[in-house]
């Protein structure tokens, strides 16, 4: 069996109003610069989203299998969608393995505390990439080379500080359901971007459902992803943390092997948090 078809297996294993009038103005002063945008999380949904976060963040093993789907807007062509499948299995603080296969995209990648090896199935091709000892650094370092993928802001030790870090306005939308199961629905806007997400209401609050609007992007192409499945405190094997190349793989500069492929992420745009 080939080693990717190994890693996928293993994977598979462990996922079973108008405004009110105003008084005459008083002579105008010299216009002030504009300060930042006023910042706005209404109370519930923020604490829905610290909810999940201390839950997701008290996780030292877990694995999850989300369904993606994102807009391509092609110049003169209609909007169209494509999807993926992401795989993750994540051992806290140092380790990652994870498997995207798709439209567009047919990726692996490995993290083992020391170095990120990416290959790229649909050509055969592996870059790697000299990595820090946490989880948290690693994801900060690689968006040096564009990687900027939505659900990878879940990963970080500390994902409310992540995810809020540009928030300038929250509101919690009630009880409705994502992935089949009832949900906390909240939505946040920043500069850039609107974003959704779907919180189990369950005593486990995992994140089920994330939907981005690039709103500052021709056309504000979408991104989604449905976390179907998800593995709390797995097994996981030794090796589905280590890299093998397969046979008559070519080892590449990671910068030239274009990493932030199409379909990653939407118009090169941010993911909620941007990493920090």
């Amino acid at each position: 069996m080939k080693r990717e078809a190994l890693f996928a297996a293993a994977l598979a294993a462990v996922l079973p109003s108008l405004a009110a009038a105003q008084a005459p103005a008083a002579v105008a002063s010299p216009a002030a610069s504009p300060g930042p945008p006023a910042r706005y999380i209404e109370a519930r949904a923020d604490q829905e989203l610290k909810k999940m976060s201390t839950f997701l963040a008290g996780q030292q093993r877990f694995a999850l299998e989300a369904d993606e789907t994102f807009d391509e807007v092609p110049d003169g062509e209609p909007r169209r969608e494509l999807t993926n499948v992401r795989r993750m299995a994540v051992v806290r603080p140092n380790r990652v393995a994870a498997d995207a296969t798709g439209d567009t995209l047919n990726r692996a990648s490995w993290y083992d505390g020391k170095t990120i090896t990416i290959l790229d199935k649909e050509h055969n091709n592996y870059g790697v990439i000299e990595a820090p000892a946490t989880i948290d650094a690693t994801l900060d370092k690689i968006a040096d080379y564009g990687i900027a993928l939505p659900l990878m802001d879940l990963l970080y030790s500390d994902p409310y500080a992540v995810l809020t870090e540009d928030v300038t306005y929250g509101r919690y939308l009630g009880i409705h359901l994502a992935a089949g199961v009832p949900c906390h629905h909240l939505v946040f806007s920043q500069e850039t971007i609107e974003w959704q997400i779907w919180i189990d209401a369950s005593d486990q609050p995992l994140p089920r459902r994330m939907v981005i609007s690039y709103v500052d992007e021709p056309d504000e192409p979408k991104y989604s992803a449905t976390i179907r499945r998800w593995k709390l405190d797995p097994q996981f094997p030794d090796e589905l943390f280590t890299f093998e190349a397969p046979e008559g793989a070519t080892k590449m500069d990671a910068k030239a092997m274009n990493l932030p492929a199409e379909g990653d992420k939407p118009a090169a745009a941010p993911a909620p948090g941007g990493g920090r």
